[in-house]
């Protein structure tokens, strides 16, 4: 993890202020560009990606850097496959700009190609390709002979070698493109809905094998609708709403400032199972004024701070004749300060 990440609450702290200038557009494409992001690996500088009319991506900016993971997140429409196909070249910019270690990865494609390695959530390979023609036409281009053996074992598929693709699975075409964008001396990986179509013990190695590009010294931009991995494999993350950036921060400081407050669910017992309710509990928990969330009449749930107002509910809850353990605390988490940061509503179970 870096340490001199911005605050969730400045999304653009990599932004440059208005006077400073960008690159001249006219710079040889085989030269990095001046400024461009010094010791980032990606530096997106006020990009801008529209289709026609539509904006997709409005004035973001990011850097990522030498063996980090940096997750891009966001709704279906965000934007965030428009900012990945703008790093690797297959998006033109509106506005802005994006350099790839330095190199402007539309006009300097040679120079880009050679170390980033791309596994996108729409690959398509041809449907008659067999395994091990692709794994030699990759090899061919980063000019790694042999390095496909271990990745296909890595990833279980090393027995599907003469297999065509339009015969293996959604999950093994995922793990197979995965597999592919890590061939050769690649410093750079983009893995788009990276663990989509696997099982749980092939997304965990798939995870391991994340960090292990990291660990590496190889940057990763990730981006996934999961808030587990993304939070169990990113260093930074940037939230997308509509096209733009509304945050930049680490899992943990973007839970702390967005994820909301604790919930006490008080059980209040139920006749029909022998569990009479005390009389007038409710108007007592009302009289501690916190803030009721939508629910069940029998088990009512408030928003409040935790030691605090959880120990007031479970002394008056003990006073009422009720154990302690009617009470029970949820924790936001990381999937609760992003719902909330996209504007999603957040249910008890924190989907």
């Amino acid at each position: 993890m870096t340490t001199d990440q911005p605050s969730a609450d400045q999304p653009s702290a990599d932004q440059p202020s208005a006077d400073q200038p960008s690159a001249d557009p006219a710079a040889a494409a085989s030269r990095p560009a001046p400024g461009a992001g010094e010791g980032a690996v990606v530096h997106a500088d006020r990009l801008t990606v529209a289709y026609g009319t539509f904006t997709a991506v409005r004035d973001v900016s990011f850097r990522i850097r030498p063996g980090e993971v940096f997750g891009l997140i966001g709704p279906n429409g965000a934007g965030k496959t428009s900012v990945v196909e703008a790093v690797g070249g297959l998006r033109p910019v509106r506005s802005g700009r994006v350099t790839v270690f330095g190199h402007d990865p539309r006009r300097d494609r040679d120079a880009v190609t050679r170390l980033l390695g791309m596994q996108l959530q729409e690959s398509q390979f041809p449907s008659r390709a067999r395994v091990g023609e692709l794994c030699d036409l990759y090899e061919a281009i980063y000019r790694a002979p042999g390095a496909a053996a271990a990745l296909l074992e890595a990833f279980g598929l090393a027995g599907r070698r003469r297999s065509r693709i339009a015969d293996l699975s959604g999950g093994m075409r995922q793990r197979l493109a995965v597999a592919l964008a890590q061939i050769g001396d690649v410093r750079l990986v983009v893995l788009d809905e990276l663990t989509t179509g696997l099982d749980p013990h092939q997304r965990r190695e798939t995870w391991r094998s994340v960090l292990d590009l990291a660990a590496r010294g190889i940057a990763v931009l990730l981006t996934s609708h999961a808030m587990d991995e993304v939070e169990a494999l990113c260093g930074r993350v940037g939230v997308l709403r509509a096209g733009e950036l509304v945050a930049l921060d680490t899992p943990a400081k973007l839970t702390e400032a967005h994820a909301g407050p604790s919930t006490f669910l008080v059980d209040l017992g139920d006749p029909g199972r022998g569990t009479g309710r005390p009389a007038g509990i409710e108007e007592q928990l009302g009289g501690l004024g916190l803030t009721r969330l939508p629910g069940a009449p029998d088990r009512p749930e408030f928003a409040g701070s935790y030691p605090a107002d959880y120990d007031r509910i479970v002394r008056l809850v003990a006073r009422a004749g009720l154990p302690a353990s009617a009470v029970s605390r949820r924790t936001p988490g990381f999937e609760d300060a992003y719902l909330r940061l996209v504007g999603a509503t957040v249910t008890k179970e924190g989907a």
